[in-house]
């Protein structure tokens, strides 16, 4: 028995709402029909959700991924609201166990969605899913789940693309990338070696230097054999210049580092072109900018009178003989005795407390303007920071340390005019930008401490408004001028360096000191090296090898699965005279797989032409090919369950017929759950008629409130279905299904009960009864609380009573009721039903 779903909760995901739906799934079969646009798609997702962390449709459908941007949680979900999809799983050993999938963060442009996958409450990764039985396939499908978007795809693409699509499908694309990374070793063998080798190399043509690092290519050294290689090469070039070298090697690599400095600027001072990264700027807020309009708008309130006597006010308010008397008190302003009366006090207080709002509104706007002179200082400082040191510092500065543009082109010659004057052009444009940016810095800086200095004289807030909006875009186009500078400029360093270190005698001195400081690096580097030339010997005659063995595992491979496509192909379309015939890799051509049709005259299907499927079958042929391509690889990798959207062509009567009878007949056979999604209501009809032996479970899905999200409800709960079902059952004639009537009988009287003893409390007051409240609840619990609501006819009491007698044995392993039996019971529900409800 492989694992199978007993329970699916989906909440906030897709075109599901705040409101969890639940679906109980008892059997192997369900169907759940719903029109168009009200969900179907969405539970389908789910699942492969659940399983994978991931939806196929953003991969196949999307021209760009950026368009399935926030499309996993549901658009209407309150933002502390989770969006989840939860399974129970019953397992091959008989265990229980509950798989989660937590929303954490959805699609955004540039990143993919982030979930937490939960197995019994505990964080889990996707490989645990295996330990219940659950396989994923392989891309795209990974999950079992195949939904109309799906082969909508295949129709539609391109041949390779259809290729790609097929081979992922069917799960031969591991031989392909096997075989591909393999060859892929080939480049990164033959690639250019690592940049340290690089330096080693350049470090070798000093002179001098070669018979201490040529040796340790030939062979890869001890930590102190490298060590001591470095510091000889070092000690050599000191001692060369009338230096005495260190013992110490660190200390030695220090005084070569000063040599070389000291060596490269007497030809040109390189560290000129240094600078700082440009800071971001954030600018100010609108709620800061609001503010000094609030405050605007509250002076307008209170004239400049007011504001005058309201801050005496407030300082004589908060004298403590002041604030603390009870009766008259002499006036600290003007001496008076006896003048602040207790009313004019309360006068005094009631036109300070008038003021109030504009008192706060001056605090707050004073604080934004210091918040604006700091702003306009940090653009300032960000962009002297951001600029080269020869802009920054005076021209002395220049001409002192021979950083001049003449020195610059005579350095790197006439073949480098070009790359001068471009770098020259950036230069000037940056320059600009740099002075604009500073010169906007400076205008929002003395206008907002003017104004902060004298808040009355902000009459208008726009002014302000304008110089910040100035400012940032004259720090963006800094910022982008700042940009397209470095690119020239890195460009004339790296010249300028080559050049430096060449006239100045230090080709390969700078190589030797990058080194000596990642001694570690370089030895795991010539460890690889070593590697790539034994690994390059070997790589053409192990593909050689793959290509041989790849060649006969896809033939026995794609023998196998032509035959289970075959199988279910038939299954779908017998007797077609056009037909599934093969699906193999094209002879000669690794990266195309053929699937080919037979067209025949002969109702044996014999003596076929063989032709491309995509050009000689239908849509409804191709539909069922991809139908039957994906329940070959469901049977072939043992999936305990799959999950169907539309997997029929409403338009396709016969070969609906097909399915609901001969495939479903199969996979059933076969042990594999199938929940069947339809818009189709007549295909959902026959379902749940032609398999109502199996305990199909029947749920209608619909969006009725987008802010709600779809619902779905099981019809088979209700009464009145379960009275019909009972009733097929009951009179079915086979004890197996009368046993099965007597259980679906006996759980529509346990339905009466419940609704009848919510009606009755619902009637007396108690609007939140519902039939949860009774839930596990059985008939003999139930019976004897409805009786005395049985009020119509002495005898319907009994009538109840009657019921669990007869129907107890088909719940027991007991004698199965006869047909006689459950008739008379199923009329006397229906009669119960009928009187009270």
């Amino acid at each position: 028995m492989s694992c199978r779903i007993v329970k699916l909760e989906i909440q906030g995901f897709r075109a599901f709402g705040n409101a969890g739906q639940t679906l109980e799934l008892p059997s192997l079969l369900a169907a759940v029909w719903g029109p168009n646009s009200q969900g179907k798609t969405s539970l389908a997702e789910a699942v492969e959700f659940l399983l994978t962390g991931q939806i196929v449709r953003r991969a196949l459908m999307a021209s760009s991924q950026d368009e399935f941007a926030d499309a996993l949680r549901n658009a209407h979900l309150p933002a502390d609201a989770q969006a989840f999809v939860r399974a129970t799983i019953a397992c091959a050993d008989r265990s229980v166990r509950t798989v989660t999938r937590i929303l954490k963060a959805d699609y955004s442009k540039k990143q993919d969605c982030e979930t937490i996958l939960q197995i019994d409450g505990k964080a889990a990764i996707e490989a645990d899913l295996a330990a219940l039985g659950i396989v994923l396939s392989q891309p795209p499908l990974r999950a079992p789940v195949l939904a109309q978007h799906t082969l909508g795809y295949v129709f539609s693409a391109r041949p390779q693309d259809r290729a790609s699509y097929f081979k992922a499908l069917l799960e031969v694309t591991d031989l392909e990338e096997f075989r591909t990374q393999v060859a892929g070793l080939e480049k990164e063998i033959a690639a250019p070696a690592d940049p340290l080798i690089g330096k080693l190399e350049t470090a070798g043509t000093i002179a001098g230097a070669g018979k201490h690092l040529a040796r340790l290519l030939a062979r890869v050294p001890t930590p102190a054999e490298l060590a001591d290689a470095l510091a000889a090469c070092c000690k050599e070039l000191i001692e060369a210049h009338g230096d005495t070298a260190p013992e110490d090697h660190k200390e030695r690599f220090t005084r070569l580092e000063a040599l070389l400095a000291e060596k490269r600027s007497k030809t040109f001072a390189l560290k000129g072109f240094d600078r700082k990264p440009l800071p971001d700027w954030p600018g100010p807020g609108e709620a800061e900018l609001e503010k000094l309009d609030t405050y605007i708008a509250e002076r307008k309130k209170v004239d400049a009178e007011a504001r005058r006597l309201t801050s005496l006010f407030r300082e004589a308010l908060a004298l403590p003989e002041i604030a603390a008397a009870e009766g008259d008190a002499d006036c600290p302003l003007c001496g008076s005795e006896a003048a602040l009366t207790p009313a004019r006090m309360a006068f005094i207080r009631s036109r300070v407390a008038d003021t109030e709002a504009f008192q706060n509104a001056l605090k707050e706007a004073g604080g934004t303007l210091g918040r604006m002179q700091a702003l306009a200082k940090s653009a300032r400082d960000g962009i002297m920071q951001a600029l080269p040191l020869f802009i920054a510092n005076p021209s002395r500065f220049r001409r002192a340390r021979g950083f001049r543009v003449e020195r610059i082109r005579f350095l790197l010659g006439e073949e480098a005019d070009a790359e001068v004057a471009a770098w020259l052009s950036s230069l000037r444009v940056l320059a600009r930008a740099g002075a604009r940016a500073l010169a906007g810095a400076g205008r929002l800086s003395k206008l907002s401490a003017a104004h902060a200095e004298n808040p009355d004289s902000l009459a208008d807030s726009s002014a302000l408004k304008a110089e910040f909006s100035t400012l940032r875009a004259a720090y963006d186009a800094f910022a982008a001028a700042l940009s397209a500078y470095d690119a020239l400029a890195a460009a004339i360093v790296d010249s300028l360096t080559a050049v430096v270190d060449s006239q100045s005698e230090t080709v390969g001195w700078q190589e030797l000191i990058d080194l000596a400081a990642d001694k570690e690096g370089l030895r795991t580097a010539l460890i690889d090296h070593a590697a790539r030339e034994q690994a390059g010997k070997d790589l053409t005659q192990a593909l050689r090898q793959i290509d041989k063995g790849n060649e006969a595992v896809l033939d026995e491979k794609f023998t196998e699965l032509s035959g289970g496509v075959q199988k279910w192909w038939d299954l779908l379309r017998p007797d077609e005279l056009s037909f599934f015939s093969g699906v193999a890799p094209r002879p000669g051509a690794r990266r195309t797989i053929d699937f080919k049709a037979g067209l025949s005259a002969k109702a044996d299907r014999s003596d076929p032409k063989l032709r491309d499927v995509i050009a000689v079958f239908s849509q409804s042929q191709l539909h069922c090919l991809g139908l039957a391509l994906f329940l070959a690889r469901a049977a072939k990798e043992k999936a305990g369950f799959i999950v169907l959207d539309d997997p029929i062509i409403s338009s396709d009567e016969d070969y609906r017929a097909f399915f609901n009878a001969m495939v479903l007949e199969e996979l059933l056979r076969l042990g594999t759950q199938v929940i069947v999604l339809t818009q189709d209501q007549r295909t959902w009809k026959d379902l749940g008629e032609r398999y109502l032996h199996q305990n199909i479970s029947m749920f209608q899905i619909a969006l009725l409130s987008p802010a709600d999200g779809s619902s779905v409800t099981n019809t088979a709960d209700d009464l009145a279905t379960q009275l019909t079902r009972a009733e097929k059952l009951a009179r079915g004639g086979h004890p197996t299904l009368r046993k099965q009537g007597g259980e679906v009988m006996r759980d529509a009287a346990e339905r009466f009960c419940k609704e009848m003893l919510v009606k009755d409390r619902r009637a007396k007051g108690d609007g939140a009864a519902s039939l949860l409240d009774y839930d596990k609840k059985t008939l003999g619990h139930l019976g004897p609380q409805v009786e005395p609501l049985l009020t119509q006819d002495p005898s319907h009491p009994g009538k109840l009573r009657a019921l669990g007698s007869a129907l107890n044995p088909a719940k027991h392993d007991d004698a199965i009721p006869s047909m006689g039996t459950l008739v008379q019971a199923l009329g006397d529900l229906q009669f119960l039903k009928k009187k009270y409800l």
